[in-house]
């Protein structure tokens, strides 16, 4: 998967087979098989490790960590990976053949990473619980939030103080300059 991993973020798209990566890996084709039935799999496998990377933010480092801190950490690693390279995941759909079962996976994804935000969001001492009702939720800000870091990603945009400020406003009524 890392080597596979590498061929995605490098963008060596003619090498991406399962020949190509059993070469790479310097194993039997037939192995790679064994644990992915299809280059499909394989590939939808590297993308979530993909996401991973980007969105998942270790349970250690959210202890105690705001709801700010770990949106910022997370728009961090966009930047990292995906900064500067408009249409990140617009480059890394083609590696998954299955559109629709792509589409299924990363949706389970970010509803597991809406989840831990809400999670984070929703024992953050600091956040002003009268700012949620029924037209406007914990969830529903949550979603926002990650849609947002998403359209970054896909368009190869920084709107990180905007969305500081943002979350800083709505969230914790506080009004701060950067």
């Amino acid at each position: 998967m890392r080597t596979a991993g590498e061929m995605v973020k490098e963008g060596k798209k003619e090498r991406i087979s399962m020949r190509g990566i059993a070469g790479a890996c310097g194993i039997a084709v037939g192995s790679l098989y064994n644990y992915f039935p299809t280059k499909n799999d394989l590939m939808i496998a590297v993308v979530v490790e993909l996401w991973k990377e980007l969105f998942c933010v270790p349970l250690s480092k959210i202890e105690g960590e705001s709801f700010l801190e770990v949106v910022e950490c997370i728009g961090k690693r966009i930047g990292r990976y995906g900064g500067g390279s408009r249409g990140f995941l617009a480059e890394h759909a083609f590696v998954v053949g299955d559109k629709e079962k792509g589409h299924r996976v990363m949706e389970e994804y970010l509803g597991h990473m809406k989840r831990e935000l809400l999670t984070v969001l929703l024992g953050d001492e600091a956040v002003r619980r009268e700012v949620w009702d029924e037209g406007f939720s914990a969830e529903d800000f949550v979603g926002f939030v990650v849609d947002f870091l998403v359209e970054d990603l896909m368009r190869g945009t920084d709107r990180s103080v905007f969305l500081r400020e943002l979350i800083l406003r709505v969230v914790y009524g506080k009004k701060e300059r950067i």
